[in-house]
């Protein structure tokens, strides 16, 4: 929070807590020990004594004329020096933590050297804070210009007569003297200039003003700088929450930043902060001018009640909150926002840090709902790995030494893979197999905000729903190809040739393609190629349109990485002003083999970029729409090549936008220390990625499309997936299953797959590799994720717009070499089909001595007896 009237003093914060004053420097009584009595044979004590009281008077007397004369006959040089050097509050600018919140405002997490917070105004203090400091510190603070005169005399004459050293220093002075940082100096020259500095300050500034800042300035011990981060870290309430105990209990550290006065750090019996904690509360009682009876009678029932407890938590760095599910996008090593702040706001992680001058003290509001985050949360999270035990129940490591949890060894069973604890049971995947992970992003259409996101409880850890740990989207991709086909002309009843295993020449040794292991001999419609999810009609797409026109394609839509399966690189994809769509490369693995890592050891895939620019900048390549089958291959069309789950969640949320894609982010808006909306240096990219009617045309497709558990009471659009999996002992298993969908207010990307690695099998209930796809385990937690969000946002029933199919009702894919179309085409049955000349020589029964084929048969022209029943044909429902 900021200041009023420019700014609150900030400044960098010391290299270490700054040193106490001592505990004589807060006024406690000195304890003189009786006179001995003089040793037989010395002299007696008259004249010496005489001589030790005149050095004394004369040590006061001079002392006291240098007072006087800095107080009165050097008053205006050193208050012009004062006001030349000193900085005024609202000039001074120290640095500030940044707050990282919810959508809503609510605390999520911080960033910083130290945990800053500054108070605006002060009307914001609370009389327990006020009042607390002025009881221990200057009860007539109110009443003086500056400098208590009698109080400095006083400390003046003990400290020269031999007494323990005291300070008298009123607010304002202590307030001159940390900002010119002479508080170390215990001369009587600093107490003069204090004072100086002192009076000048109080003809300038309120007693108020002086005051907010002086608490705004202060460290309170336990990384705490100002009043306001003191309150949320001694006792985990907010600034106006304090009560009078706990008001006294902070305004006792202004001067004991190195935890003399901190019960938690003290020794065991060391009654220092009970004494001073007692004495304040004391002379908060003297107050009756000041405190009303009610505030009065409250100041007793506490001192009564006796110290207040404070939390255990000793060490606060302004860094924190980051090792959660939502430390993926804040986490200072890679989260997403960092970049997203300097892009969009010009603004650098140094300048959230507040370590240097006038830095910090932002509020960055994420676009996280946090009901939506928390469904996320409970939907997907099956706790942590489980950790390796010793016969006594402690954690070990690798060499079998007793750790914390943390440092322990991931457990792995006997088939070689890791664990949940999965002690979450409202979890979707809560009675499957503990090795099963997932992964859900939730993303608003029309907007791009990320209103949820799990990538896993760590978010120190690997990330499963972002790039640095992409998966092969499988058949979700489908519908990116679809919309491909029907950008480049071709209608959702256009027909594609679905033989499985089919052979294409473009793949040379890798051999044909199949439909999950199917054999089957037909053709389908484009729509109902998507719905049954055929392989082999999306590999056709992509060799007659070209791979790089389905990447265009998906990048339209949202996608913005994509890693190449052979290399381990990682392609992130940007769309300039001119509309034109660029390229960088980032290796995931060095030149030895090893995987580039970040400073949490976690694969950074964007850590190492291949080729940079004379200024440093990584080199962006322009996307060649005319290599059609570079950087990816036609494998795109069936979703082979991994991307993130949030990037799915986009391409989905575009389509449920009626083609128009909003950029995806996680910051709704950044505020300054004074709580003004900092203003963007760009906007977010909106593009109409298709005709609203094409995209309607998916919504059409995918919205028959669901799994386990039924359809969702909403009109929705979503697409199953389902990857193999490539794991000794576990033959024909699936690796990796989805289900991307959407309602028109949010779309959804769920991603199952197995904790060990990438290609480890997924896993039933039972333990074995059956049933698993993307119905029977993605499907349950989106639909849970979906209703929840539902209910809790209470989003109403929308119905998708009808469209007209969009392109023609093209047959390319099914015509033979000899300009035939296979008698069994299901293409042939229908009334156009039938029309079709090509399709005329598949009427004729039982033509030329061949067997009745299934149209035939169909139509009751002739009988196969041994198989009868018609052939071919699609349909909608269920696929993988």
């Amino acid at each position: 929070m900021g200041p009023p009237s420019g700014g609150a003093p900030a400044g960098p914060p010391p290299a270490g807590p700054p040193a106490a004053a001592g505990r004589a420097g807060v006024g406690r009584a000195s304890v003189v020990a009786a006179r001995p009595k003089p040793a037989p044979g010395t002299p007696p004590p008259g004249k010496k004594r005489k001589k030790q009281i005149s050095v004394r008077r004369r040590r006061v007397y001079a002392a006291l004329i240098m007072v006087c004369l800095m107080l009165l006959g050097a008053v205006t040089v050193a208050g012009s020096w004062f006001f030349q050097n000193v900085p005024a509050p609202k000039d001074l600018k120290f640095g500030e933590s940044t707050t990282i919140t919810y959508a809503d405002g609510t605390t999520v997490a911080g960033y910083g050297e130290y945990t800053r917070k500054l108070v605006d105004t002060y009307e914001e203090l609370p009389d327990q804070v006020v009042w607390g400091l002025l009881a221990l510190e200057d009860k007539d603070f109110f009443e003086h210009d500056g400098v208590d005169y009698k109080g400095t005399m006083r400390a003046l004459v003990n400290n020269v007569t031999g007494g323990d050293t005291q300070g008298a220093s009123t607010i304002s002075q202590q307030y001159a003297g940390m900002v010119m940082e002479i508080r170390d100096d215990m001369s009587y020259g600093r107490k003069a200039r204090e004072a100086v500095m002192a009076m000048k300050l109080e003809q300038q500034y309120s007693k108020e003003t002086i005051l907010l800042h002086y608490l705004n300035l202060n460290f309170y011990g336990r990384g705490s700088y100002g009043i306001a981060a003191a309150a949320e870290i001694w006792f985990g309430v907010p600034l106006k929450d304090l009560t009078w105990g706990q008001g006294v209990m902070l305004a006792m550290q202004v001067k004991a930043g190195d935890g003399s006065f901190d019960p938690r750090l003290v020794e065991e019996g060391d009654t220092a902060p009970l004494d001073r904690w007692t004495h304040g509360m004391e002379q908060l009682l003297t107050l009756t001018d000041d405190l009303s009876d009610e505030q009065l009678a409250a100041v007793q029932t506490e001192l009564d009640a006796g110290m207040p407890a404070t939390l255990e938590t000793l060490e606060n760095p302004g860094t924190w909150g980051h090792e959660g599910a939502t430390g993926f996008i804040t986490n200072p090593t890679d989260g997403y926002i960092w970049e997203e702040l300097e892009s969009r706001y010009g603004l650098t992680q140094e300048d959230f840090y507040g370590e240097k001058e006038g830095t910090g003290g932002y509020t960055v509001q994420l676009t996280l709902d946090p009901e939506i985050q928390a469904l996320a949360i409970e939907t997907a999270s099956r706790g942590d790995l489980k950790r390796v035990k010793n016969d006594d129940d402690q954690f070990v490591d690798d060499n079998g030494e007793v750790v914390e949890r943390a440092a322990a060894a991931e457990y792995v069973n006997d088939d070689g893979f890791f664990e949940f604890e999965d002690d979450n049971d409202k979890a979707a995947l809560y009675e499957f197999n503990e090795s099963m992970a997932d992964a859900v992003v939730a993303v608003e259409p029309g907007t791009g905000r990320v209103l949820g996101y799990y990538g896993g409880n760590n978010g120190l850890g690997i990330d499963k729903a972002g790039i640095e740990n992409p998966h092969p989207p499988s058949s979700t991709f489908k519908m990116v190809t679809a919309a491909t086909a029907i950008l480049e002309g071709a209608s959702i009843d256009s027909w594609w040739n679905s033989d499985s295993p089919r052979e294409f020449e473009a793949r040379g040794d890798a051999g044909p393609v199949s439909n999950a292991g199917r054999t089957e001999n037909i053709d389908k419609t484009l729509t109902d190629s998507v719905r049954d999810s055929r392989n082999t009609p999306m590999y056709a797409i992509a060799e007659k349109y070209g791979a790089t026109t389905v990447l265009e394609t998906a990048i339209r839509m949202g996608l913005r990485t994509m890693q190449a399966t052979s290399s381990g690189d990682i392609y992130r994809f940007y769309i300039e002003d001119d509309g034109t769509i660029t390229y960088t490369v980032h290796n995931t693995v060095e030149a030895d083999g090893g995987y580039v890592t970040d400073a949490n050891g976690n694969i950074d895939p964007l850590a190492s970029v291949n080729g940079y620019d004379d200024d440093g900048n990584a080199v962006r390549t322009p996307l060649n729409l005319d290599d059609t089958r570079a950087p990816f291959d036609y494998e795109i069309g069936f979703g082979q090549f991994p991307t993130s789950v949030k990037d799915m969640a986009t391409v989905y949320a575009t389509i449920a936008n009626d083609g128009v894609y909003n950029e995806t982010h996680f910051v709704e808006k950044v505020l300054d220390r004074d709580g003004n909306e900092v203003p963007t240096i760009r906007g977010l990219e909106e593009t109409q990625a298709m005709d609203a009617s094409i995209a309607r045309n998916l919504q059409w497709v995918g919205s028959e499309i669901d799994g386990d558990g039924g359809a969702i009471d909403h009109p929705y659009t979503g697409k199953t997936g389902t990857w193999e999996a490539n794991w000794d002992g576990f033959d024909d298993a699936n690796a990796h299953t989805w289900y991307v969908g959407a309602i028109k207010q949010l779309s959804i990307a769920a991603w199952v797959g197995n904790a060990t690695a990438e290609s480890a099998p997924l896993l039933n209930k039972d333990g074995g590799t059956d049933n698993v796809f993307g119905g029977t385990l993605s499907y349950p937690v989106w639909k849970q994720f979906m209703e929840g969000a539902i209910e809790a946002k209470e989003y109403e029933r929308v119905d998708w717009t009808q469209a007209e199919p969009q392109g023609s009702a093209i047959v390319d894919d099914i015509v033979n070499d000899d300009g035939t179309i296979d008698a069994d085409s299901a293409y042939c049955a229908t009334p156009t089909g039938a029309a079709d000349t090509r399709c005329a020589a598949a009427h004729q029964p039982g033509g030329g001595g061949e067997e009745c084929d299934p149209i035939s048969e169909w139509m009751g022209l002739c009988t196969n007896e041994e198989e009868g029943g018609p052939g071919g044909g699609g349909g909608g429902g269920r696929d993988d």
